[in-house]
């Protein structure tokens, strides 16, 4: 059976400020640099809709993270911020779902899809879309919506920023998510 996907929640994981930090860029820089841009336009077609949002952000446990709830980075980035009636889980690991209200709220709304993006493709992106499909959510992922950085292997190898985000997308592909670009999802 077809899944209707109006009215699917719009969830953006951890579009902060943050991710600038030079941690984030110790390795190289990004694949994507246009997620944000992305996700604005994301942004504006479900406000224009009406359709529920959920701005998931990370608050790090530690007090030197660019993520912790103290630090200038713990602010979302100006291009998504959050609206009137958006709902906004605060989160302190990898899944938005795990010791949050995030799958409460999305049954209070009645939301049984959930549209995803954010960053990183590997991080807090790849755990929450497969949480939500444990938790019985359809999913479609935003390929062109979501980020990575370049990762060291224990080899020492790197795998570039765009390899990690591919092949993160294509393992969700398997069985978790549905694999859609903003145009695709928004024609």
């Amino acid at each position: 059976m077809a899944v209707n996907w109006i009215q699917a929640a719009l969830v953006i994981i951890d579009v902060q400020k943050a991710i600038d930090a030079d941690y984030w860029h110790k390795q190289g820089a990004r694949n994507n640099p246009e997620a944000e841009q992305v996700i604005a336009r994301l942004l504006e077609y479900w406000r224009s809709r009406h359709w529920p949002i959920v701005h998931v952000r990370h608050s790090s446990h530690s007090p030197e993270s660019a993520y912790h709830a103290r630090s200038p980075g713990f602010a979302f980035k100006l291009k998504v911020q959050t609206g009137v009636k958006e709902l906004v889980v605060t989160k302190r690991e990898n899944s938005g779902f795990v010791n949050t209200s995030l799958h409460a709220e999305l049954k209070q709304l009645r939301c049984d899809k959930l549209v995803i993006c954010g960053v990183t493709t590997n991080h807090s992106v790849d755990a929450t879309v497969r949480h939500a499909r444990a938790l019985g959510y359809a999913v479609r992922l935003v390929t062109d919506g979501c980020a990575a950085f370049p990762l060291a292997l224990p080899s020492g190898d790197m795998v570039s920023a765009q390899q990690v985000h591919d092949i993160f997308c294509a393992n969700l592909a398997c069985e978790y998510a549905e694999l859609v670009t903003s145009d695709q999802l928004m024609a």
